[in-house]
C-alpha cells in the first residue's frame, strides 16, 4: 500500500489527513504524523497503519481528557464518561485514566478532601448528603469515609453553625420559624434528631 498524500485537516487544529492509494485513510495529530515519520513514507503496512491508528487514538484521547480537566479537577468517573461521549472506546479510555492517574492528574482520594473542604466553608451539608453527592460522582465509599474521618466534620456542629447564620435575628422558639429551620436543615441532609438537637441547642 502506497500513502498518496497528505493534508492538513481542516475540522481539527494542527492535524493531517492520511490518503492511501488515492483513498482515505485515517487522520492524525501533528505531533504522531512526525513522530511515525508519514511526511517521509511511500509505502506503508496494514500492521504500521494499526499502530499508527491506536497511536494517535490514545493520544486524541488524552488531548480531550487533559482539556476537561484544565477547567476544573475531575474524578475518575467524570473523565471516563466525557471520554465515552466523545467516542472513545473502553480500551483507549481505560489505557488513558490509567496514565492519568499515574501522573497525577486524576487522584479521586485528593478530590474527596478538596471537596469536603469547599463544601465545608461555601456550602456546608451533612455528612450523610456529602456522601451522596460524592457517590454520584464515582468516588468509593471507603475513600469518603477516610475524608470525612481526616477532617473530622460533625453534623451537629455544622447544622448549628447553619442555623445561627441564617436565622441569627430571629426567635426560632416559634413554632413556624421552628419549622422552616427543620426544613432548612432537613434539606441539607440532617435527620429528624440531629435537628431536634440543634433547635433546643439554639433555643437554649
Amino acid at each position: 500500500m502506497r500513502i498518496t498524500s497528505t493534508e492538513m485537516d481542516g475540522k481539527e487544529e494542527r492535524a493531517y489527513k492520511i490518503y492511501i492509494d488515492n483513498a482515505y485513510s485515517f487522520s492524525v495529530r501533528e505531533e504522531d504524523y512526525f513522530r511515525f515519520n508519514l511526511y517521509d513514507k511511500d509505502e506503508i503496512s496494514e500492521e504500521e497503519i494499526k499502530i499508527i491508528k491506536n497511536t494517535a487514538n490514545f493520544s486524541a484521547a488524552k488531548s480531550k481528557a487533559f482539556v476537561y480537566l484544565s477547567y476544573k479537577f475531575r474524578t475518575e468517573k467524570e473523565v471516563r464518561l466525557k471520554l465515552e461521549d466523545d467516542g472513545f472506546n473502553c480500551d483507549v479510555t481505560e489505557k488513558v485514566l490509567n496514565e492519568l492517574k499515574a501522573e497525577g492528574y486524576i487522584n479521586d482520594s485528593l478530590y474527596v478532601r478538596k471537596y469536603l473542604h469547599d463544601r465545608r466553608k461555601l456550602n456546608p451539608k451533612s455528612k450523610r448528603m456529602l456522601m451522596v453527592e460524592l457517590r454520584k460522582k464515582g468516588i468509593e465509599r471507603q475513600l469518603i469515609l477516610e475524608g470525612l474521618e481526616e477532617l473530622k466534620l460533625d453534623n451537629i456542629l455544622i447544622a448549628e453553625e447553619l442555623v445561627r447564620k441564617k436565622f441569627k435575628d430571629l426567635d426560632i422558639s416559634q413554632k413556624r420559624l421552628e419549622k422552616k429551620v427543620f426544613q432548612y436543615l432537613q434539606y441539607r441532609g440532617f435527620n429528624a434528631g440531629e435537628i431536634r438537637t440543634v433547635i433546643r441547642k439554639v433555643i437554649n
